[in-house]
């Protein structure tokens, strides 16, 4: 008997494989686990004082940490009718974190169940897509509906996991696509919302390619400015993140909130984005570009406005030398603020924490800007604004599982205006980029060297060393910048 049900079991099992239902069913993702090492991220200067000195000479902060992440994702349904999309992922999590998140003296930066714990059994898996998708009957059209990625633009504008519609018509070689996502919708009874409206129009060629795309930002929503309006509750008044589970009141870590102040100059923001790029390859020549002005108006309330009037460059041309061995040269610019004028805004602005400048340094950078081939995990600038490079590479395969990447990078500060006191706009401690307090615009040079190896067609182990000589940006008034140096590691499987 035990026989004859072994075989009604294989048979019921090779059915349900072998059946339509099952075969809509398709699976991918990666994962990754990444090394980073950096050496003197503060350059030797401990940070700055406010008068613009070095807060402790001498002092060497090193960094170095092992990371790990996992994205997976599941459809149901064909791409070509209509199909149903979820994502999940496990974010970036450090080996032997905190259980209860990443921590700084004053507040906790993350939720509890953290994978990376010793132990780790926990809750941390979230959810990065969740959008239905179908072509509309007779017609070349596809609507995507729900969590969704939006990215236009390249690393110089937007790459965003977000709540939104995109509506796309392919008609070989052209494609035009329009997209709404919402950033922002608390007051469900007004329409106080911050909403991003675009349409975008490419067309691809065996020889070419360019497209061109415009965005839309309307946000009523805004009410005040972030940077006067962060308040830390106090511990008798709350809400707290507890220490420890068994913690008093009084020891609880403080929870920063956003609040409404009335020395906020309260706004409505309405920048608008407009874009163009492609390239072209003839012979052994790859040419690429892209330029995106950035203009509008925020509306302040009790202040006069202020105008958008930013924009960013990127351009290169390589050259194919021989197999397995190429040479190009790139060139950057991204505006920076004029000290000199409070109604305008110069600086080139991305969209809302968009994520493209996570990818800033691929190929190009290990210690300056952030490397999505190592899995973001370091880099001493995150938006690419008020910056200009110029750099050198050279990209050599000494055997077909090996690529080697070559770069010197030069950076500059595209910051304008009478220098002074009040205006720093600090590179050290911030995501920003300019700074004011003195009249120097020599960020530093970077050399380094990029490996990727070809364990297996799905296996990567990805191998990055940079050298970063300090420009005199960095400098304090009572010590030059050290030189700085990184080293990172990142095992990619794709499956």
């Amino acid at each position: 008997m035990k026989k004859y049900l072994v075989i009604l079991g294989a048979a019921l099992l090779v059915m349900a494989v072998a059946s339509p239902s099952m075969a809509q069913f398709k699976s991918w993702g990666h994962m990754e686990i990444a090394t980073m090492w950096i050496n003197q991220q503060d350059f030797n200067l401990g940070f700055y004082n406010a008068d613009g000195t070095a807060k402790a000479p001498g002092h060497d902060e090193n960094r170095k940490w092992i990371t790990e992440r996992f994205r997976y994702y599941l459809q149901y349904g064909d791409p070509k009718t209509a199909r149903a999309v979820i994502g999940f992922e496990a974010d970036a999590s450090n080996w032997g974190e905190d259980r209860r998140g990443r921590q700084t003296e004053t507040f906790e930066l993350a939720a509890s169940g953290r994978m990376g714990v010793y132990g780790t059994d926990q809750v941390q898996t979230e959810i990065k897509w969740a959008f239905i998708e179908f072509v509309v009957p007779q017609t070349p059209v596809t609507v995507t509906a729900g969590l969704q990625y939006f990215g236009w633009g390249g690393r110089l504008w937007q790459s965003k996991d977000a709540p939104g519609l995109m509506v796309t018509a392919n008609f070989a070689p052209h494609a035009i696509q329009a997209f709404w996502w919402r950033e922002r919708d608390a007051a469900f009874e007004t329409y106080n919302v911050n909403d991003t409206y675009g349409l975008a129009w490419k067309m691809t060629k065996q020889l070419f390619d360019v497209g061109v795309f415009g965005a839309y930002k309307n946000d009523l929503y805004t009410g005040f400015n972030p940077t006067v309006g962060l308040t830390a509750q106090s511990p008798a008044t709350g809400p707290y993140t507890p220490t420890t589970p068994s913690a008093a009141a009084s020891t609880y870590i403080p929870v920063f909130t956003l609040t409404p102040v009335s020395s906020a100059a309260q706004y409505a923001d309405h920048p608008w984005w407009i874009g163009v790029g492609g390239g072209y390859r003839p012979g052994n020549w790859v040419f690429s570009g892209n330029f995106i002005y950035n203009g509008g108006t925020r509306d302040y309330v009790n202040v006069a406005d202020a105008d958008y009037q930013g924009y960013i460059l990127d351009a290169s041309a390589k050259y194919k030398i021989g197999p397995g061995m190429a040479a190009m040269v790139e060139g950057y610019y991204a505006s920076g603020n004029d000290a000199n004028s409070s109604d305008k805004f110069k600086q080139y602005t991305y969209p809302t924490a968009s994520e493209a400048v996570w990818a800033m340094g691929n190929d190009r950078s290990i210690f300056f800007f952030y490397n999505g081939d190592f899995m973001y995990t370091a880099g001493k600038q995150l938006y690419a604004s008020g910056l200009y490079y110029a750099r050198l590479n050279f990209e050599y395969n000494p055997v077909p599982w090996v690529n080697l990447n070559f770069n010197a990078m030069y950076i500059g500060d595209t910051s304008e205006g009478t220098p002074g006191t009040g205006k720093i706009v600090n590179m050290i401690s911030g995501p920003t980029t300019a700074r004011q307090d003195k009249d120097e615009d020599y960020v530093g040079t970077e050399l380094n060297v990029i490996a990727k190896i070809k364990i297996y067609e799905s296996l990567y182990y990805n191998i990055g060393f940079g050298y970063f000589l300090a420009g005199d940006v960095y400098d304090a008034s009572n010590k030059s910048a050290d030189d700085a140096y990184s080293l990172l590691t990142c095992l990619r499987y794709f499956f």
